[in-house]
């Protein structure tokens, strides 16, 4: 007797056997039991969870010498015949390989016909979303109003394919992937009655690879079957091409410590296993939604199709990340998967996609800017919207929360300035900038930004010295000194949006405009013309312009526009530019750009000590 594939012989032949579609198989055996059966169905859901083998269990039950019962003999000649495929009153097409109008007017022709012996004539067609539009048409008007002694179920993997005229005529089950620990269970009695000696780890890791395919497990069992004595782990690992757990955890470690050199390490040991690039991308994909979920929801674990002993690590893995990085990688990777479909090159693909999550500064792109922007706010102590709860969460006292600032830098200037403040709030001043020594507040006070100005208030600050929340923006709009030009011009299309968005006036005013410069914290945008430069310059206009780049970038600098001579014209002398540049000549421009070296000049600050994260 010829072999037959673990897939066919242990195909389920009454709906109790049928595994992970309880909701399926419990109402088709109750409308049968209450004679309810419908006309037509449509069977929906991804390969190998079950649809042409409940299609025949269905065949089975309405044809069963028994009568219609929800639990067919499996002995008598129809079920026999259903079973082995030669029944008279059972005809399955295959719509991939029958797709025109004449196979379905052909299979059509004997719906009028009466049954061959049995009950119900049942008509099963597989994949019906390849049928063509006429296919579809001829169909239409035999499946609305079909003989009482006749059934079609249509199975298919893509129902959105299907017309809509189609999928109303029947009764729609969505057959659902079947959980891993349903098709471990299966596999570990399959191989016990087959003699297979396998490692429960193995069958674990079988049933993850399987993605809700029992099928494709039973077949991938089958052929492990023939790869060794013993099936172990390694042999799973081999045979799959599936990615080593300890190699991936290692690769989105240096994605997480910025380590490029690593990301290239990591891809290059999975090429040298075997590993199939487009696998490796769809594994890179569920491993970020993994620690994107314990980022987000660590007591969702249901949502995890993880081994229990890899989570713990994932736990710690995902502390590493910000949720906005995250999301960035499940674009880029995303993204990468795409782009495979048209490219021959796919590991390059994979390895920019990586690389770009690594290191923001190599992707052009507003997700990239976006990253660099979180990176800086990471480095100089701004702890971003993650954070914005726990900052502003009333205290004991019911006061507001400091923000978090840098364990590892001390402000001497503002320690000094507020000797009796608690150490809690001593060490808040990350973001201020110090104030002229002939200011009306002394030598040692500080002028906040906008966004500090209210939490200034709540902590019992001097109200003389606290102004409207106005007043302070205007008085010190000084971020922008962190900024340098290439960072304008990533973030100018994103600027140019927000000023259409707030005014058409003026964003036609900066049509074809474009960041020219930065003279001593000026930037200087060229314009199109004169006329737009002098439009430019008006305080209103002004105004709008500084709202959009600080929507987009973060920062209000002072700015002025030329004509295209690129001749700077002397800015117009208002309230906002006397006290910026009172309060810009109390500080020495610094020479770095990085943000640690930023902080230490502006606040005379040192470092007294560095933690690891």
């Amino acid at each position: 007797m010829a072999y037959l594939s673990l897939y066919r012989k242990y195909r389920p032949q009454t709906f109790s056997e049928i595994l992970g579609q309880e909701h399926v198989s419990r109402t088709l055996a109750n409308a049968i039991d209450e004679d309810r059966v419908a006309h037509a169905y449509l069977f929906t859901g991804p390969r190998g969870t079950g649809k042409t083998s409940t299609a025949r269990i269905l065949a089975k039950a309405l044809n069963c010498a028994n009568g219609s019962t929800s639990e067919p003999c499996g002995k008598c000649d129809s079920c026999i015949a259903i079973t082995e495929g030669s029944s008279l009153d059972v005809f399955e097409m295959d719509a991939a390989s029958h797709s025109g109008v004449d196979d379905t007017r052909e299979i059509l022709a004997g719906v009028a016909l009466a049954t061959a012996g049995g009950r119900k004539k049942v008509y099963v067609i597989d994949e019906v979303h390849m049928l063509t539009t006429q296919s579809f048409n001829a169909l239409l008007k035999t499946l609305e109003e079909p003989p009482d002694h006749v059934v079609f179920v249509l199975a298919t993997t893509e129902a959105h394919r299907v017309l809509p005229t189609i999928v109303s005529r029947t009764q729609r089950f969505d057959f659902r992937r079947v959980p891993a620990d349903v098709t471990e269970v299966h596999l570990a009695s399959v191989a016990k009655q087959e003699g297979i000696d396998i490692e429960s780890t193995a069958v674990a890791l079988l049933a993850r690879h399987s993605e809700g395919s029992l099928r494709d497990a039973l077949s991938i069992l089958d052929q492990l079957s023939s790869f060794d004595r013993k099936v172990e782990d390694a042999d799973v690992e081999a045979l799959l091409g599936k990615r080593d757990e300890e190699t991936f955890i290692e690769l989105f470690e240096a994605i997480a410590r910025e380590d490029v050199g690593a990301i290239f390490q990591a891809i290059q040991t999975f090429v040298a296993q075997g590993a199939d690039m487009r696998q490796l991308a769809d594994d890179a994909l569920e491993h970020v939604r993994s620690l994107l979920l314990l980022r987000t929801a660590p007591d969702a674990e249901g949502l995890l199709d993880v081994p229990v002993e890899d989570r713990p690590r994932l736990l710690l893995q995902a502390e590493q990340f910000t949720t906005g990085t995250l999301l960035r990688t499940l674009d880029l990777i995303g993204q990468s998967v795409i782009e495979m479909r048209n490219a021959p090159n796919h590991r390059l693909l994979l390895e920019i996609a990586l690389v770009r999550a690594a290191a923001p500064d190599t992707d052009p792109s507003a997700t990239g800017l976006l990253g660099r922007i979180e990176r800086l706010e990471r480095r100089i102590g701004i702890t971003g919207a993650e954070s914005a709860a726990e900052a502003h969460s009333p205290g004991p006292a019911g006061e507001a929360a400091s923000p978090r600032a840098p364990e590892r830098l001390e402000s001497p200037a503002a320690n000094a300035a507020s000797p009796s403040v608690p150490p809690s709030k001593s060490n808040t001043p990350s973001r201020k900038r110090q104030a002229p020594a002939s200011s009306t507040g002394g030598a040692g006070e500080a002028s906040l930004p906008a966004s500090d100005s209210k939490r200034s208030g709540a902590s019992g600050d001097d109200a003389s010295t606290a102004e409207p929340e106005r007043q302070v923006a205007k008085a010190a709009p000084s971020n922008a000194g962190m900024v340098g030009l290439a960072d304008y011009k990533d973030a100018w299309a994103a600027t140019l949006k927000e000023v259409n968005r707030a005014s058409k006036r003026v964003g036609a005013y900066l049509f074809s405009s474009r960041p020219l410069r930065l003279d001593d914290d000026v930037l200087v945008v060229a314009t199109q013309s004169d006329f737009h430069a002098r439009q430019m310059k008006q305080e209103n206009n002004r105004e709008i312009f500084a709202g959009a780049l600080h929507a987009a970038l973060g920062v209000r600098p002072r700015v002025d526009f030329v004509a295209p001579d690129g001749q700077v014209d002397e800015p117009e002398p208002t309230a906002e530019s006397d006290a910026s540049d009172l309060a810009e000549s109390q500080t020495v421009a610094p020479k770095s750009d990085d943000p640690i070296e930023l902080v230490k000049r502006g606040f005379a600050a040192e470092v007294v000590e560095e933690k690891s994260r």
